[in-house]
C-alpha cells in the first residue's frame, strides 16, 4: 500500500480508478436518471418544473441529453420550462442542470388525451355468457385502466369481469337474461381524467348462437333425387348447464343457381328430397334459440357442397366441385332422358286416341240402330 502512494506509478493507477469511478457514477445517473413521469395533453402548454434548484435563473435544460430543445418553448425567471402548444416531438426525458452542469432532476414527458366515450357491444352466444367488448372513439396514447359494472332493472350492481391485457373486453357470467333491459357501466381512467360511458342492452335479444357444426351431406343409394345433412350443435350452446332447445334452418341450392330453398327442422338429420338429379348443390346451416322468439339468428355455417346418389356410382358420394353446365356428355344424358321420355308420352298419346276412336264408334252404331 505504501508503495501505491508513493511510487509515480501506484499514483497513475488510483488516477485510473477514480476515473473508472467517476465514468461508471455519471453512467448511473444517466442510466436510472427518470425520477419522475408527467402527462401532458396535446396541443395544449405543457410545465415542467426543475426542483430545488438553488439558482433557478441558472437552471439548464436537456431533451434526451441533448441541449437542443423543442422550438417552441421558454424558460421561467424560476427556472421552469414551458412547452408551447406541446405535440408529439415533445415527447421524452428532460434533465435540469445547474450551472456547473450537475443534475438536478429528471422527467419523463409522456402526451397524450384525455377519455372519451367508448363504443361498446355485447355478444351473447348462450345463457350462461356475455362477453362485451369496447373500442376508444379518442386514441388517448396513454395508458388506461377500466372500471366495469352492470345492473338489470330488477337487480343489484354486479361485475363484469375484465380480461387480462389489452383489457378491452369483460367477461358476464350467469346473467338474469329474462330481466327487460341491463345497463352496462364502463368507466376508462388515464392520467389525464376519466369517462364513463353507458349503455342500456336486452340480453334476450342479443341472443344469438354460434353456427352449427360439423354440417355434413350425403346422397342415399338409389334416390337421385335425395340428401341427408346432418350437424352439430355448436360447441358454446353445450356451456349452458341446462340444455335449451334450438331450432335450426337449412338452405341449399344447385351449384349455378341464386334461388336458394328453405326448410326448418328442431334435430338433426334432415332429408332433402327435391334435389336436382346429377348436380352438385350448395348447402348452410343456421341455429336459433327455440324458446325465445326474440332472439336472433345465428350466421350461416359454412359453405359445403354435395351431390346427390347417381346410378353411375355404387356408394354415396359428396362431391367439392361445381358442375360444369356447358359438358357435353351431360347435354347428352339430358338429351337422351329426354328423347325416352317423349316416346313414352307418345305410346301413351296412341292409346288414348284408340280409345277414344272405340267410343266413337259405339255410339255411331248406336245412333244407326236406333234411327233404323
Amino acid at each position: 500500500m505504501t508503495c501505491l502512494v508513493s511510487c509515480p506509478s501506484g499514483l497513475l493507477v488510483i488516477g485510473h480508478l477514480l476515473a473508472l469511478s467517476s465514468v461508471n457514477t455519471q453512467s448511473e445517473i444517466w442510466t436510472n436518471e427518470v425520477s419522475d413521469v408527467q402527462y401532458g395533453r396535446l396541443g395544449s402548454n405543457v410545465t415542467l418544473v426543475c426542483g430545488a434548484a438553488l439558482d433557478r435563473t441558472s437552471v439548464k435544460w436537456r431533451l434526451n441529453r441533448s441541449s437542443m430543445l423543442p422550438w417552441q418553448h421558454r424558460v421561467t425567471s424560476d427556472g421552469q420550462l414551458v412547452l408551447l402548444q406541446a405535440d408529439r416531438t415533445a415527447e421524452g426525458n428532460y434533465s435540469c442542470h445547474d450551472d456547473r452542469g450537475r443534475l438536478i432532476r429528471t422527467t419523463r414527458l409522456r402526451l397524450g388525451h384525455p377519455p372519451g366515450l367508448l363504443n361498446v357491444s355485447c355478444r351473447v352466444s348462450n345463457h350462461s355468457l356475455v362477453l362485451c367488448s369496447w373500442v376508444e372513439s379518442v386514441k388517448t396514447l396513454l395508458p388506461a385502466q377500466y372500471h366495469t359494472s352492470y345492473r338489470g332493472n330488477k337487480s343489484q350492481v354486479r361485475m363484469c369481469v375484465v380480461s387480462s391485457p389489452p383489457q378491452k373486453q369483460c367477461t358476464i357470467t350467469d346473467p338474469t337474461m329474462w330481466q327487460h333491459y341491463h345497463n352496462i357501466n364502463i368507466t376508462e381512467t388515464n392520467p389525464l381524467g376519466s369517462q364513463t360511458t353507458i349503455l342500456m342492452v336486452k340480453f334476450h335479444e342479443l341472443l344469438q348462437p354460434d353456427p352449427p357444426e360439423a354440417v355434413t351431406a350425403v346422397g342415399m343409394v338409389g334416390y337421385p333425387m335425395r340428401l341427408q345433412v346432418y350437424w352439430t350443435n355448436p360447441a358454446s350452446w353445450l356451456h349452458d348447464a341446462v340444455p335449451f332447445p334450438l331450432r335450426f334452418q337449412l338452405r341449399y341450392r344447385p351449384v349455378g343457381s341464386s334461388i336458394w330453398s328453405n326448410v326448418e327442422s328442431k334435430s338433426s338429420p334432415l332429408l332433402i328430397t327435391d334435389a336436382l338429379a346429377g348436380h352438385a348443390h350448395q348447402l348452410q346451416v343456421r341455429a336459433q334459440d327455440d324458446i325465445n322468439p326474440d332472439s336472433q339468428w345465428s350466421d350461416w355455417s359454412p359453405l359445403l357442397q354435395a351431390c346427390p346418389w347417381s346410378g353411375s356410382t355404387a356408394e354415396p358420394t359428396e362431391e367439392t366441385f361445381p358442375v360444369d353446365y356447358n359438358d357435353t356428355d351431360a347435354d347428352a344424358s339430358t338429351a337422351n332422358t329426354k328423347s325416352e321420355s317423349s316416346e313414352d308420352d307418345g305410346g301413351s298419346l296412341l292409346i288414348l286416341l284408340a280409345l277414344f276412336a272405340v267410343i266413337i264408334l259405339v255410339l255411331v252404331s248406336s245412333l244407326s240402330v236406333l234411327m233404323w
